[in-house]
């Protein structure tokens, strides 16, 4: 009896070793927009966490960089398209995800992507909350357009002003950037508060874009200022708000500094008020997905969503040169990100 038993004993421990030894490693290929740090670090979060989720998993990462061109992208798409099919495809931000799912024969490769403002108007999902019909999932780093101005309209109303603040809408057109800004402009009648004017410039593709994007911004702006009568701008997501020390070269340029931002470095540099999903958040976040999807299930039957998990902050020397008083409940909100 003891004989049979380990015997027994033996062969499943050879079922599992001979298991483990042929195990396939799990493929996951990463498509990143351009080498933004917003991209970057998303991406290293997202590696990070999954494999600490998956630590029963040999994980084979492939990693492909658009550098913001989208021909490239549709490139790399096309490319992995032509090989086996990835266990995982993770594009990250919107030109490597709109790549992707506008790529037919990439349509049943289970595909999350991150980083991605709106997922509506690139035509995932009708809604937040639906399901997509390609084999794709994801969720949204920016917070909705109605919060967003909710939040900002709370600052300005203590201020008790006279007049609306007429803001500039700073964005290129970058589809992220532009669908931010019409969010932004469809809401305009509901509040008092606020004056919008749009502020753009063309989309630079390819590693000196960013650059030639700011120097174009500035110029625009130097423009509207003397036109419309700016009294603040807002930076919208997208590659622009990644330029090199932007907000100084605007201020120096026109004077003029962010009421809003959607990125927390920004309010380090001097805009009024900044919400925004943090990388590692989205990382992580994405990871927890991912994990789902490499265990077994379909990507789109998980809903498009918007992250649930956002950074406040807040610049006190800011609202003391704009004269708007910063409510204690936002301070509270901002935690450790208050500066001056």
């Amino acid at each position: 009896m003891k004989k049979t038993s380990l015997l027994i004993v033996s062969i499943l421990l050879c079922f599992v070793f001979h298991a483990q030894v042929n195990a396939k490693p799990l493929r996951v290929v990463i498509i990143e927009t351009g080498p933004l740090p917003v991209v970057i670090n998303t991406k290293d979060a997202f590696i990070d966490e999954l494999t600490l989720v998956m630590p029963d998993h040999e994980i084979d990462v492939e990693i492909y960089n658009a550098e913001g061109l989208e021909e490239k992208a549709r490139s790399i798409v096309e490319t992995i398209t032509e090989q086996a099919a990835p266990d995982l495809l993770v594009p990250i931000a919107t030109l490597a995800t709109r790549a992707v799912y506008n790529f037919s024969a990439a349509a049943e490769i289970p595909t999350l992507f991150m980083t991605v403002a709106d997922p509506v108007k690139e035509g995932i999902v009708t809604a937040f909350g639906e399901h997509s019909t390609s084999n794709i999932t994801g969720e949204s780093h920016v917070l909705d357009a109605k919060v967003k101005l909710d939040m900002l309209d709370g600052l300005l109303k203590a201020s008790a002003l006279e007049e609306p603040i007429t803001i500039g809408l700073v964005h290129s057109e970058y589809p992220s950037s532009k669908s931010s800004v019409e969010s932004l402009l469809a809401l305009e009648s509901q509040y008092d508060n606020v004056k919008f004017v749009t502020v753009s410039t063309a989309y630079v593709e390819g590693t000196l874009g960013l650059g030639a994007m700011r120097a174009g911004i500035v110029e625009v702006l130097k423009e509207k200022v003397e036109t419309s009568g700016l009294d603040a701008y807002w930076l919208s997501t997208g590659p622009l708000l990644q330029a090199d020390d932007l907000i100084n070269v605007i201020y120096k340029e026109t004077k003029l500094l962010p009421i809003f931002a959607e990125s927390i470095e920004s309010v380090q540099q001097g805009a009024l008020l900044g919400v925004v999903a943090d990388e590692k958040s989205i990382g992580k976040s994405g990871a927890l997905r991912a994990k789902r999807i490499l265990s077994g299930e379909r990507a789109n039957t998980m809903a498009v969503t918007r992250m649930d998990k956002y950074t406040i902050g807040v610049n006190v020397s800011t609202a003391i040169k704009m004269h708007i008083p910063i409510p204690s409940s936002y301070l509270k909100l901002s935690k450790d990100h208050v500066y001056q």
